[in-house]
């Protein structure tokens, strides 16, 4: 069970929307009845746990059959009209979860927590990170750079409409998603194998302060008086792209720049598009419709997927794709599963890539990837024993690592 503590904030709301999208059962933690708000509607009521991170027997209550513990909670506030959290706030949950027998707790903070910080808000983080390196327990600490979210409150478009803050010269940020960020949380949870280390995790760029000013200028919008918005604490703040590599395995894929050009756009997720648009596709124009039992599994989404990925596979071997359709009234699935997001699709025989005048174009067994960590879904027809060039050449580099040395698909790597 995963127990979600501050699951309330920002942050703990994306994480909480990741966990249900993904199935991974988790019961969401908040201060007291007054910070629900945010969550009402996303998580069923009856697994809604009030416990407050001062109070350790509060805490012991809500741990029982923890397996994994994340603390979003952060030193802004504990709660509407209650003082800032202290560094025990942090040690209580680490503590309380270890007592449950969590064998992962991760604690969330921020870059710049440190004690000589000239930003109060960084050096409450490293009293909160404290009382965490305090306790005997399985601990990690994971710092973000800062979030996109908070560059576009405080230093582009403010809510108050007041003029928004400037960026200090001498700053460094590397922005990053808030979905990003829980993907990368709940896919580091299960892969710690060395706790009691700090991590650090930022987006793909590093920016610094002039370059923000600059890219931000043409956007920027407000007047009057300066905004009540907090500007990010100034310094720098940021996280190599190598260092988040190594921590998360990939880069994210999410730019500012990107989701700046779409401020002024129809409401959307700014996070790029993946292997197909958001929201149920259409059927995908090779689609030959019927019910296949080798797709039975399949929501529209990863149905659509797998035909887009096998006409990929079929045009990367220079074949005609113009009207063809596939055929999966032959196949089967084999034993081994890829979950892709609300469905799942197994390695199957006996798939046929049909051309429009009714000739066979392809026909064998179809091989399935994801990479969970990147969130990435290939299909291919398994004609040769090595990963086709196309999908290899289009992966990231710590994907490619990770395939080397997987059992199914280490013998496979070109």
């Amino acid at each position: 069970m995963l127990i979600l503590v501050g699951a309330n904030g920002r942050t703990g709301l994306s994480i909480l929307r990741e966990a249900e999208a993904r199935g991974v059962p988790v019961r969401p933690v908040v201060r007291d009845d007054r910070d629900i708000d945010n969550i009402r509607g996303m998580s069923d009521v009856q697994k809604l746990c009030y416990a407050d991170p001062m109070v350790p027997q509060a805490l012991a209550a809500v741990m029982e059959g923890a397996t994994t513990v994340i603390s979003c909670i952060d030193p802004r506030n504990s709660g509407p009209g209650a003082p800032l959290y202290d560094g025990m706030a942090a040690e209580n949950v680490v503590n309380a979860a270890r007592d449950a027998g969590a064998t992962t707790i991760l604690h969330l903070s921020m870059m710049g927590a440190y004690r000589w910080s000239y930003a109060s808000l960084n050096r409450k983080a490293f009293y909160l990170e404290g009382g965490v390196r305090n306790c005997n327990a399985p601990w990690t600490i994971l710092r973000f750079s800062c979030f996109d979210d908070e560059i576009i409150e405080a230093h582009v478009r403010p809510p108050d409409n007041k003029r928004p803050a400037p960026f200090k010269e001498s700053s460094r940020y590397s922005p990053i998603t808030r979905r990003e960020a829980a993907k990368a949380v709940l896919d580091l949870v299960d892969r710690i194998e060395h706790p009691g280390r700090a991590l650090a995790m930022g987006g793909p760029e590093v920016w610094t302060g002039p370059e923000l000013e600059n890219l931000v200028a043409p956007f920027r919008r407000g007047a009057g008086g300066k905004t009540a918005y907090k500007p990010l604490p100034p310094g720098d703040v940021s996280v190599a792209p190598e260092t988040t590599r190594a921590t998360l395995g990939h880069l994210p894929r999410g730019r500012l720049d990107q989701v700046l050009a779409e401020l002024d756009q129809p409401a959307e997720d700014p996070d790029p598009a993946g292997v197909y648009p958001s929201g149920t596709p259409a059927p995908h124009p090779a689609d030959a419709g019927g019910a296949p039992r080798a797709l039975s599994e399949c929501d529209g989404d990863l149905r659509f997927a797998v035909h887009r990925r096998l006409i990929q596979d079929a045009q990367a071997r220079g074949l005609d794709t113009q009207g063809a359709t596939l055929d999966f009234t032959a196949a089967r699935p084999g034993t081994r599963w890829v979950q892709v997001h609300a469905g799942r699709v197994a390695e199957m025989a006996g798939v046929s890539l049909i051309a429009e005048d009714g000739s066979v174009l392809l026909n064998g067994p179809v091989e399935v990837l994801r990479d969970a960590l990147a969130d990435i879904f290939y299909c291919w027809f398994k004609l040769e024993d090595s990963i086709p060039q196309w999908v290899w050449q289009d992966l990231d580099l710590g994907v490619q690592r990770r395939l080397a040395d997987d059992g199914v698909f280490g013998s496979q790597v070109p």
